[in-house]
């Protein structure tokens, strides 16, 4: 850290200086939010560029606040910068400064409502633009100018001050008319923490190789011009040697910003980069470059190798100060769950949760998990941010030794470790998944002919065995062995009953190692019988022929012969089972009969087109022929 320039005043001039504000008391309660570190909080501002300042102590400073007007093909939104600026409780700003006179950096000044400021400092030139005159007309009596090396004290009575610099201002020297090159230089300085916040200043015109030449070490650098081609040279990287950088960008601004050329130059040089919105320029490498789509804070801490962080959208790094720090306090870190007695299934997604805390700050955490009680260990996630949980799919392996362990680090290498407190189980509770394929439903067989059933089984870890059963009364049995304990193959070799029905299903039953069982029937039912029974001359026999015709329209005979008179009954089924029609004798004569169905339902509807089954049904003796249905 190179120490601001201190100012000291004597009798009048002391006076003076407190007049314009150079050191501030501590300011009265606002409802502004700290966290007992240095905020520098870079807002999402579109394609402007707009900073507020927290000190520990709650004291405000706003260094440019974006605009309202259309900067490329991106419409700006005031709305935006003071929506943000509510949340963080601001309402009293001590000190504004405006980086330079251009619209997209002091554009929003007037739409601050609520918010009062106390002194705008500038370099006190001219411009003509009707953002630079209600610039002018809103810090009336209390517009103060700014001159190179004033040093401005905010959290005056603390033992850790911050403070902010003018380094340079109307181009250092540098004979120019480039508003943008003119840009104030300000060094933001807590303990060992540095930021610089520089507006647009650009270095085609010499002017970052002239300030560079006095400017010094930081550790946060607010990238200039909004990562243009021509700024963030070598030579300027060389004196700053930022470790990170902040792009304010607005997703569709026509400049092409931030372009590549810039951050070619600021990756050559190890610096990471947080930009608040996308840009329309180069794409982000993810090795170097992250992109908020929102504001990006920096909470710093003054100490000499101190960590601070840069928090954002999914964003939580840090970085460490400059000056060297003994550390030698590690972490302390705690495993809170799975943390010893569970029973948690195999394959199922769980959160590992922790917490880890430090003296300084816990830097990153590993996180991993052994079967065998710490024999081995599988890592989950490696030098990850400390958010205190972590995903985790469980492996598909049974264990009753697992553990986790959270490893947490510090800056200074310094490192503690947790696991969970006892051994937990890891089982296998879900059961596998079958599907039968043949047969599905709506087929017709012959009793006694050889078929197959084919399935499909799976499971988490393994199917064990299959079991292959059929009905030839439906759902509910009884259910009787094809074979048991098979492998599963997916398909096994079946000689039908010689019996005759119309509501056969098979099932087929899987099993893992653990016991657990998926089972599933047919879709729908189908049929085993003789595919024509005739009723031709000779002996009268129990017979049921073919439908005449078939595919039928409309209207179709059914004939049949019995041999012994018996109750008897002649129905049509869907091929789901459901009975769509239906006539019957209290008891009936032996001899052949014929009955003709006209195609129509219980209900007085044409039968839908489709597959029928028509089954004949005598005492204890049925038979079953398939009938098609056309319209």
């Amino acid at each position: 850290m190179v120490p601001p320039r201190p100012l000291r005043f004597h009798g009048f001039a002391l006076l003076a200086a407190l007049l314009v504000g150079l050191v501030f008391a501590p300011a009265p309660a606002h409802a502004v939010y700290t966290n007992g570190k240095l905020q520098v909080i870079h807002l999402d501002a579109n394609q402007g560029d707009a900073c507020v300042i927290i000190t520990p102590g709650g004291e405000v400073a706003l260094i440019d606040e974006g605009t309202n007007f259309t900067v490329g093909t991106s419409t700006q939104s005031c709305t935006k910068v003071l929506a943000q600026l509510q949340a963080l409780g601001v309402t009293h700003v001590a000190l504004h400064f405006a980086s330079h006179y251009h619209a997209d950096h002091i554009g929003c000044l007037t739409s601050l409502t609520g918010i009062t400021i106390d002194q705008g400092w500038d370099r006190a030139e001219s411009y003509s633009s009707t953002a630079y005159n209600n610039y002018v007309t809103y810090f009336t009596g209390k517009r103060f100018t700014l001159t190179k090396g004033r040093v401005f004290t905010l959290d005056s009575l603390s033992a850790h001050p911050v403070t902010i610099t003018c380094v340079a201002l109307n181009g250092d020297g540098v004979p120019t008319s480039d508003e943008n090159a003119q840009s104030l230089v300000l060094r933001v300085s807590y303990g060992e923490f540095d930021e610089f916040i520089d507006g647009d200043l650009n270095g085609d015109t010499g002017v970052e190789a002239q300030v560079a030449t006095h400017v010094g070490h930081v550790e946060a650098y607010k990238v200039h011009h909004h990562g243009s081609a021509t700024s963030s040279y070598d030579v300027w990287l060389n004196a700053i040697t930022p470790k990170i950088g902040i792009i304010s960008c607005g997703t569709g601004n026509t400049y092409g910003h931030p372009t590549a050329s810039a951050l070619t130059r600021l990756h050559n040089h190890n610096v990471r980069t947080y930009w608040t919105q996308t840009g329309s320029g180069a794409t982000p490498n993810p090795t170097w470059d992250k992109v908020a789509n929102g504001q990006i804070r920096i909470n710093a801490v003054w100490q000499p190798g101190g960590v601070d962080s840069v928090i954002a959208n999914g964003i939580a790094d840090t970085l460490t100060n400059s000056g060297t720090a003994v550390d030698a306090v590690p972490p302390v870190v705690a495993v809170t769950s799975p943390n010893g007695g569970e029973t948690l299934a195999a394959g199922d997604s769980v959160a590992i949760t922790w917490t880890a805390s430090d003296n300084v700050a816990v830097t990153n955490v590993d996180v991993s998990y052994s079967l065998d009680n710490g024999g081995a260990w599988t890592p989950l996630a490696v030098a990850v941010p400390n958010t205190g949980t972590l995903g985790w799919r469980l492996p598909n392996v049974v264990s009753t030794q697992a553990t986790v362990r959270v490893v947490a680090r510090d800056a200074a290498s310094n490192s503690a470790t947790d696991l969970s407190n006892a051994v937990f189980t890891i089982a296998d509770l879900t059961a596998p998944r079958v599907t039968v394929a043949a047969p599905n439903g709506g087929e017709g067989f012959t009793g006694g002919t050889l078929q197959s059933v084919t399935w499909s089984a799976s499971d988490n870890i393994g199917v064990d065995s299959v079991s292959v059963d059929y009905s030839l009364h439906g759902a509910f049995g009884p259910w009787v062995a094809i074979q048991h304990a098979l492998a599963n193959s997916g398909a096994v070799a079946w000689t039908l009953p010689d019996s005759s029905t119309d509501s056969a299903l098979v099932r087929v039953v899987a099993f893992d190692h653990a016991l657990n069982q998926g089972a599933d029937a047919s879709d729908g039912l189908f049929q085993i019988g003789a595919s024509t029974t005739g009723v031709g001359s000779g002996p009268l026999r129990f017979a049921l022929e073919r439908p005449t015709p078939s595919p039928a329209i409309g209207a179709t005979l059914l004939r049949f012969s019995l041999a012994s008179p018996a109750p008897t009954r002649l129905e049509v089924l869907d091929v789901n089972g459901r009975r769509v029609w239906r006539t019957s004798w209290g008891m009936l004569e032996p001899g052949v009969h014929s009955v003709r169905w006209g195609g129509i339902d219980e209900q007085g509807l044409p039968a839908s087109p489709g597959v029928y089954f028509v089954r004949l049904v005598s005492g204890a003796q049925r038979r079953n022929v398939k009938l098609v249905m056309l319209r």
